[in-house]
């Protein structure tokens, strides 16, 4: 994997990590997560609590897991896979 497409795994990692911290329960929450610029790392929270792709959009829900420890925690596998597609990985 490049290094530019690893450091957008790493700041959107700690920006899903924020906002599980931020909710009383991630996996129930009706917020989205807007990639607004890949490239520079710009993300913003939206209302919408789906995901669209086409749209750059991910519901939070769909950006984590809960863990063997019962902890939600964000999905580095998935966000990999959205790399995929600002990146040639």
């Amino acid at each position: 994997m490049s290094a530019e497409a690893d450091d957008f795994i790493e700041a959107l990692y700690r920006f899903v990590s924020e906002q599980i911290q931020r909710t009383s329960d991630p996996i129930y929450n009706r917020e989205s997560i807007k990639i607004v610029d890949a490239r520079n790392h710009i993300f913003r929270l939206s209302e919408s609590g789906q995901t669209d792709e086409a749209e750059d959009l991910y519901a939070l829900s769909d950006l984590c897991y809960v863990d063997e420890d019962m902890q939600t925690v964000p999905n580095r596998a998935r966000m990999q896979r959205i790399a995929r597609n600002y990146w040639d990985v």
